[in-house]
């Protein structure tokens, strides 16, 4: 472990991704957090969205709410979660629950902190409990339940305490206004439903006592409502009447048309007869005959209006005329009318609300001294709002007791991604495809946005687009580090698991290519070599394939071709062409076959010419691989190289070979075994050969470019004698 000074502490450090990162081990690492040089942070800022770390506390973390987490920000979670516990050292063990006895009493933070906990304790029916975990938070009506006054602005029943006669005026409020959801559970009222309802209340009751102060509202006094009643049922048929009547009168011809015809009286008794309901279409007809001599309100009239035309008269007419009726009168109808104005107007100035539904008699029941009775309790309430933050800060310390020395872990330092126990906060899931799980997946907004700054990582990446139902769509970016690219390429689908267990169907659909490792690279040129061998054959075969059959059809269509004779030139500069490249090919053979013993290493040298280039930019490459380009593409501020070498790459995306059982073997086939048997065997020949190894046992000297063969008419003492190829030189 590296140490170095760091401004009044000494820090440990780990040299992990290509820096030293500093050491989060003890709660004296956190509580001096703040001392770290800045320098030396692994990150300066996050976003306080889609990460897989507890939302909750990255909200707490966040207290000016812009939806980033800053080193400032960290600093001043550690110092306050600090200030509240006796000993630090508890923010390290990640514990769910928080100690009662390690929150320290003897601040003033520990000390509000662990009453609201006690009293949390009791509202949720563990009373004398000695720890508070996450899930006690989880129902707050639990935490608020029997609690009068709880800062959210409502009181409920439990507000008015033992005042029966405030409980009744909120009840009231509830019912007119609707309830509102205290913290408790239960349902109140707010200080705009009070207010609300009181003036409402103030409206209908002046209303109310409107017939009071103006005596022509109730021309009847007592009875007035009723005969209005009455009134209102047959108004409409009786001004009715008297258009017709006044129709008739001045031009008696018209008299049959506003009147009954014969024919609607026949239609009424066919359909008595047929046993049809004929009530309404007689309750079409006008009350009574039409006549100058007003409206009988007796036998004479519409039989369908008789109820309503005997409650008129005893009830409205009589009242207001002064004697009883049996005909009524234009003249007496507008008197009528015009005694029941007043109680119209005042009718229809009702106020139509739900505190009017509740009533004259219970509203009057109701003191206007409630009104500011209840007001002062939610006054009250208002006041009690630093209980309800005791509770947040309680929450938030426990949180912190959980998550902080993980969150220290994903951002002073990189330790939870480099050693390997724990993901990263960054990380997302798992991906599956092509026999390979990659293991460093983040989530992304938008591929094409984000792979501008993240090609700079070096990393080969799969951006694939994640499909779940009844979820929305993700996108997420792969970082392939080991294996190889054959078969990646865009449409190809996959299986990605979040962090959540949940599986989505990946597909493809950017790449960014970049070596994944040395042995995809010394491969790399030949399978280049092979894919462009393959693509130009199968495009010549193509253009012979078209020419053979566009001649052919043009044959059958000119059966008179000429057959168009080989130039001599031609021949002969195909001639000097083949033979030119044939002399070209036998000096290449003779200066490879010229090694004698060293072919085998002559085979390795041509080799490693053609792999060893693609290797070094490869590992140049690798070497210079980071995690934090993908990461500030998403919106973090790394500041540190997070060097992704290739051993620990070899960790992030696990093979299908390396999954194999303990024990477990591959199982190769005869035939591959056979080759490469016999093809070991030839070169091994080929070498003896070429040294003359096989002239004395086989008779079979060595091949004339060979440096041990006899040279021409050289007597044999002048041969050269091949020692390292066995023979005898004596």
């Amino acid at each position: 472990m590296n140490q170095k000074n760091s401004g009044t502490r000494k820090w440990k450090f780990f040299r992990a991704g290509g820096t030293f990162q500093p050491s989060i081990e003890t709660g004296a690492d956190i509580a001096a957090i703040g001392g770290l040089d800045m320098k030396l942070w692994a990150a300066l800022s996050c976003p306080a969205r889609g990460l897989f770390f507890d939302q909750k506390t990255l909200d707490f973390i966040d207290a000016d709410s812009d939806g980033r987490i800053r080193r400032d920000d960290i600093v001043a979670a550690c110092r306050w979660a600090c200030s509240a516990l006796k000993n630090p050292d508890a923010l390290t063990e990640g514990s769910d629950s928080l100690k009662l006895s390690d929150i320290d009493e003897s601040s003033e933070t520990g000390a509000r902190l662990l009453g609201c906990a006690r009293e949390i304790l009791e509202n949720i029916g563990r009373k004398g409990g000695g720890s508070i975990s996450v899930s006690d938070f989880d129902d707050r009506e639990k935490i608020f339940a029997g609690t009068p006054f709880n800062a959210d602005g409502i009181i409920t029943a439990l507000s008015c305490g033992e005042d029966a006669e405030l409980a009744n005026a909120l009840a009231a409020v509830v019912a007119a206004c609707g309830a509102k959801a205290d913290r408790s559970g239960l349902g109140g009222a707010d200080a705009e439903a009070v207010e609300k309802f009181f003036a409402l209340r103030d409206e209908f009751l002046k209303w109310e006592a409107a017939p009071k102060s103006d005596p022509s509202i109730l021309p009847l006094g007592g009875g007035t409502e009723k005969a209005y009643a009455a009134l209102s049922a047959i108004a409409g048929k009786i001004d009715d009447y008297f258009a017709r009547a006044a129709v008739a009168a001045f031009d008696p011809a018209a008299e049959a048309a506003v009147g009954v015809r014969v024919s609607q009286i026949e239609e009424i008794f066919a359909s008595a007869q047929n046993g049809a309901d004929s009530a309404e279409k007689l309750r079409a007809l006008p009350l009574a005959k039409i006549s100058g001599g007003g409206l009988p309100l007796g036998g004479a009239a519409n039989p369908a209006f008789s109820s309503e035309l005997k409650d008129f008269a005893e009830l409205c007419a009589a009242p207001v005329l002064g004697k009883p009726a049996t005909v009524l009168s234009r003249g007496d109808w507008e008197k009528i009318k015009s005694a029941f104005a007043p109680y119209a107007a005042w009718e229809a100035a009702r106020p139509d609300n739900a505190v009017a539904a509740l009533g004259a008699e219970a509203l009057g029941k109701i003191p206007e001294s409630a009104r500011e009775k209840l007001l002062g309790l939610i006054a009250k309430d208002a006041a009690t709002c630093g209980h309800a933050g005791n509770v947040d800060d309680l929450e938030k310390l426990v949180r912190l007791n959980k998550n902080l020395a993980e969150l220290l872990r994903n951002f002073v330092n990189f330790g939870a991604f480099y050693n390997g126990e724990n993901e990263a906060i960054f990380q997302y899931g798992r991906l599956f495809i092509d026999s390979r799980d990659c293991g460093l997946c983040i989530k992304v907004e938008d591929a094409a946005s984000h792979s501008a700054l993240a090609a700079s990582s070096y990393g080969y990446l799969l951006y694939c687009a994640c499909r779940r139902k009844g979820e929305p769509d993700i996108c997420i970016v792969a970082v392939v580090t080991a294996g190889d690219s054959d078969n990646l390429a865009v449409g190809r689908n996959g299986v990605f698991y979040d962090r959540f267990g949940r599986d989505w169907d990946a597909t493809v659909v950017k790449i960014v290519q970049n070596p994944i490792g040395l042995g995809q690279a010394f491969w790399s040129p030949y399978k280049r070599i092979v894919k462009w061998a393959s693509e130009q054959i199968a495009k010549r075969a193509s253009a012979a394939d078209a020419k053979a059959i566009g001649g052919l059809e043009a044959a059958a269509q000119s059966p008179k071709t000429e057959v168009k004779k080989i130039d001599v030139g031609t021949v002969a500069a195909l001639g000097v062409a083949v033979g030119g490249i044939t002399t070209a090919f036998g000096m290449v053979l003779d200066a490879f076959f010229s090694l004698g013993y060293w072919i085998p290493l002559g085979i390795v040298g041509m080799v490693l010419a053609i792999s060893v280039p693609s290797m070094i930019v490869a590992g140049l490459k690798l070497r210079m691989r980071s995690l934090a380009p993908i990461l500030d593409a998403n919106g973090w501020a790394v500041n540190c190289k997070a060097s992704v070498s290739a051993l620990f790459g070899s960790r992030l995306t696990r093979l299908a070979n390396a999954a194999l059982a303990a024990g477990a073997k591959p199982k190769f086939g005869k035939v591959k075994i056979f080759f490469a048997a016999a093809a070991a065997a030839a070169i091994c020949a080929l070498a003896a050969w070429c040294g003359g190894a096989l002239e004395r046992p086989f008779g079979m000297p060595a091949p004339k470019w060979s440096p041990f063969a006899p040279k021409a008419g050289a007597p044999a003492a002048e041969r050269p004698a091949p020692e390292r190829a066995g023979a005898d030189a004596k």
